[in-house]
């Protein structure tokens, strides 16, 4: 396996763009860039439905969360792959990022046979059997392919990552129940290990080369940058337009829905009431030059607070009339016409 080299002395603006214009895989499987967003719905899924009671996500593992469900070859499965229910399974998992990266280059280096001979060969998990009259039945339906979620690959790479550096392994069963969260059973895990390897040609080590480990966690943390970014434009999205007139906040016919109010100074969601002449209520919470101002007697003696307030007239000695200009013409004067 030969190594890609990419040039590491640009700039962070000007090192992302080059990156993306020139991003190869390792393998002639296409895999999507890094940090896309081809799948929102699994960007903005909340990870909360993963996790248990009083678990906390290592916000540092959001890049390589996100970098290995992008490595997950399309083809495997309709359903799309989830980077919160990844990012799970790495903050369970606490592993080095070394040994993450070593994930990302299994994963980058499978080829485009992999989705189908893993498709046709993963066990489905059969339906319990029942005892009825006396004999063992079982019902009709069975689980389809596409129900099964892809991140089992992300799953199996991380295990074989784990077991090719680290002699101290677990059994399936823990595999499955700490990280997966029991999504999978341990004969679909054991299957899509086999797979992974199958696909390689059981050759690990050409992989573990420190040069292409450097470069998966440089798309990793490059990853991680890129998400942060979409995360920010998606909040900033929800906070400017949340409460106008897009189409997520309109009724079924049309109607504006309420939207999320933004304080202003002092917390106050409406204005404060204008304060009206002879309305003491209106000018409680004035400065004293302003009640002055409202309470003030003229020199007649009678009080502003009472006075009706009129807008001034203009006397006619300060309009000046503009008058249109005339034109004369000798041949419509003649006909008894003309314009003054």
């Amino acid at each position: 396996m030969t190594s890609r080299s990419r040039s590491l002395s640009l700039d962070s603006s000007v090192d992302d763009e080059y990156f993306f214009k020139t991003y190869v895989p390792l393998s002639n499987l296409p895999t999507p860039p890094l940090g896309s967003s081809s799948n929102p719905a699994s960007r903005r899924q909340s990870a909360e439905v993963f996790l248990t009671q009083g678990e906390i996500l290592d916000a540092d593992l959001l890049g390589p969360a996100t970098h290995l469900t992008n490595l997950i070859p399309s083809s495997t499965s309709l359903t799309t792959p989830s980077v919160p229910l990844v990012h799970v399974m790495l903050t369970r998992a606490e592993l080095p990022l070394e040994i993450v990266a070593l994930a990302v280059c299994i994963l980058d280096s499978l080829n485009s046979r992999f989705a189908l001979s893993w498709r046709q060969g993963l066990p489905l998990v059969t339906p319990h059997s029942i005892v009825s009259l006396g004999r063992i039945e079982e019902h009709s339906g069975k689980q389809h392919i596409d129900s099964v979620q892809p991140e089992l690959i992300v799953l199996a790479a991380l295990v074989l990552a784990v077991k090719f550096l680290d002699d101290r392994q677990q059994t399936t069963r823990q595999y499955a129940s700490l990280w997966g969260n029991e999504l999978w059973t341990c004969d679909q895990l054991n299957f899509t290990q086999r797979s992974i390897l199958e696909n390689l040609g059981y050759r690990l080590l050409p992989i573990w080369e420190e040069s292409i480990i450097t470069e998966a966690l440089e798309d990793m943390h490059r990853a991680g940058r890129q998400a942060f970014m979409e995360n920010n434009e998606d909040w900033d999205t929800e906070i400017c337009f949340g409460g106008f007139g897009s189409e997520g906040n309109r009724g079924h016919r049309g109607y504006m829905k309420g939207g999320k109010p933004l304080m202003g100074l002092g917390d106050q969601i409406t204005p404060a009431e204008t304060p009206m002449a002879g309305s003491n209520h209106g000018t409680k919470g004035l400065p004293q030059k302003t009640k002055y101002a409202f309470q003030h007697v003229d020199d007649d003696g009678s009080s502003r607070e009472n006075r009706q307030y009129k807008l001034p007239t203009r006397s006619s000695f300060d309009i000046v009339e503009e008058l249109f200009p005339s034109f004369d013409d000798p041949i419509l004067r003649g006909m008894g016409c003309g314009f003054r």
